[in-house]
This record gives C-alpha cells, sequence and structure tokens, in this order.
C-alpha cells in the first residue's frame, strides 16, 4: 500500500513522506480503499464490461444471419444431441437471454428463449414431451449464433458422457467453490477486523479453491468450443458462416477469461491484506 501512496503522491508533485493540501485530501480521503479501487475494481469493472460487450455485439451480428439449417432451436439440439448419442440427455426451456448451458446432475441440456425464439418459432419439437418433429422445409430458422451456442452446449453434454478429465476436476470442487466465493469474503474480513489471522487464513483457502474453479473452466469451455465447431461444419456452417460461428464462441470464451483474471486479482488483493497486516 505504500508504493501505491508513494505514487499518487509524486504523480502531484509531491515527495513521499510529505502532507498535500487541496485536491489531494480527496485521495487521503480514500485511505484504504485506494488500493482495492486500482488493483481490483477498477480492473474488474474494465474486463468484465469488455466482456460483456464483446459476447453481446458478436451474438447480436451473427443471430441476424441464417444458418441455413432448416431446423427450430430446439428441433436441432435434439438433432446434435442423438448425433452423438446422447439420446438420454433431455432439452428443457429456460428464461433470459444467453441463459443456455447444460447441467450434468439432471443430464439437461437447456435452450434459452432468445435462442429459442429465433427464425420463425418453435418448429414441431417439444422440449416437455421430447418428442421430435422436424421443421418443414423453407428457408432456415436458426441463426449462426444460435446454432454455435446449442453446439456449445452439446459439446458439453458430450464431455461429460466420456468423463473428461477437466470436466470431472471442476464438478469435484464445485462444492468447495460455492463456499469460496459465497463464505470467504466474510471470514477474510472478520479475521482481519478481529486480529484473527488464522480465520483470515481459511477464508483465503477457501476463496483460492473458487480461483482453481475459474481456471479449470477455461479448458472445459474451450473444449466444447472445439467441439462445437466440428459438429456444425458438416453441417454447412462453413466458410462465413463457420467464421461467424467460430467468432460467437470465442467472444463467449473472453467472458471466462475475464472472470478468471477478476478471480485471481481479488486473490491476489486479499493476500496483500493478510500477509501485510503482520508486518
Amino acid at each position: 500500500m505504500y508504493l501505491i501512496d508513494a505514487f499518487t503522491r509524486e504523480s502531484h508533485g509531491v515527495a513521499p513522506g510529505y502532507s498535500t493540501l487541496g485536491g489531494n485530501d480527496t485521495v487521503a480521503g480514500l485511505g484504504p480503499y485506494l488500493p482495492y479501487l486500482l488493483l481490483v475494481f477498477l480492473p474488474t469493472i474494465a474486463l468484465t464490461a469488455w466482456a460483456a460487450w464483446k459476447v453481446r455485439s458478436t451474438y447480436g451480428k451473427w443471430d441476424k444471419v441464417d444458418s441455413g439449417i432448416n431446423m427450430s432451436a430446439y428441433d436441432f439440439a435434439r438433432y446434435m444431441l442423438d448425433r452423438q448419442g446422447l439420446q438420454q440427455v433431455r432439452i428443457e426451456p429456460t428464461p433470459g437471454h444467453l441463459t443456455d448451458h447444460y447441467d450434468p446432475r439432471g443430464r439437461v441440456l437447456r435452450v434459452s428463449s432468445s435462442v429459442a425464439g429465433m427464425r420463425g418459432g418453435r418448429g414441431q419439437f417439444d422440449p416437455i414431451e421430447q418428442q421430435v418433429g422436424f421443421s418443414v422445409s423453407g428457408g432456415g430458422q436458426l441463426s449462426v449464433a444460435g446454432a454455435a451456442v446449442i453446439a456449445h452446449e452439446v459439446g458439453h453434454a458430450l464431455q461429460h458422457q466420456e468423463k473428461d478429465p477437466a470436466m470431472a476436476l471442476r464438478q469435484l470442487i464445485v462444492p468447495v467453490a460455492q463456499i469460496g466465493s459465497s463464505l470467504a469474503p466474510w471470514l477474510i474480513i472478520i479475521g482481519l477486523i478481529l486480529n484473527f489471522l488464522n480465520l483470515a487464513v481459511i477464508g483465503l483457502v477457501f476463496f483460492a479453491a473458487a480461483v482453481l474453479f475459474t481456471f479449470v473452466t477455461l479448458p472445459v469451455e474451450f473444449g466444447a468450443s472445439n467441439r462445437a465447431l466440428a459438429f456444425v461444419a458438416p453441417l454447412g456452417l462453413t466458410g462465413q458462416r463457420g467464421d461467424g460461428a467460430r467468432a460467437v464462441l470465442r467472444a463467449a470464451g473472453w467472458t471466462y477469461v475475464a472472470a478468471a483474471l477478476t478471480a485471481l486479482l481479488t486473490f491476489l488483493y486479499y493476500l496483500m491484506l493478510i500477509f501485510g497486516s503482520r508486518r
């Protein structure tokens, strides 16, 4: 923290160790919050905002491009699952925008309302009754972006079926990571306030599990994206359409990279607080 304070003073033309007047009172008033603002809060806001903008803008662009696949979103999901021998995986609708996901606990692939509502409705597949009925011939009903998102989730389902090591590790650390993301910050704060550093260190260990989870997630997500591109290429998503599918999946991948980096920044800040307080 001394280095940050020294940098702040020098940037205003004041040597470390001397008081300042006027506008520098505002900086001084930030006190212990300045390191958090500079090291965690502002980088986190910047990273997450950029990643969110990237995925929404890229998805919005390729959502307007017809994939040429003459199926609804639900039809396509069922078709892709069946092609991979995943007939036991159910499909369910889920509300929201880009909330599509695969649930390995219930073996359910959930298609968001934003993807399911594309270009002409749901077709003839009923996700509740789990009955297949392919859409009638004509113009494609599924966008490039929608096809990429669904194929990505099918990739997760296949990872689960094949017991992918990265996915298995991620599932293994989920319980500890959940504690790390919710309870650990409180353990750290209480430990520091009460000067009970062992409690703060316990919190830091749990938070480390949450950080590990975000990094283990990266090969899982990138692996599913690679599978997705292999799934959709034989269906005609090549050339510019293939580039669009790749761009959508790459943009989505950046959200996980941003989450991992911000988790790491927060961990390093907690580390600085705990072990810096011992000096």
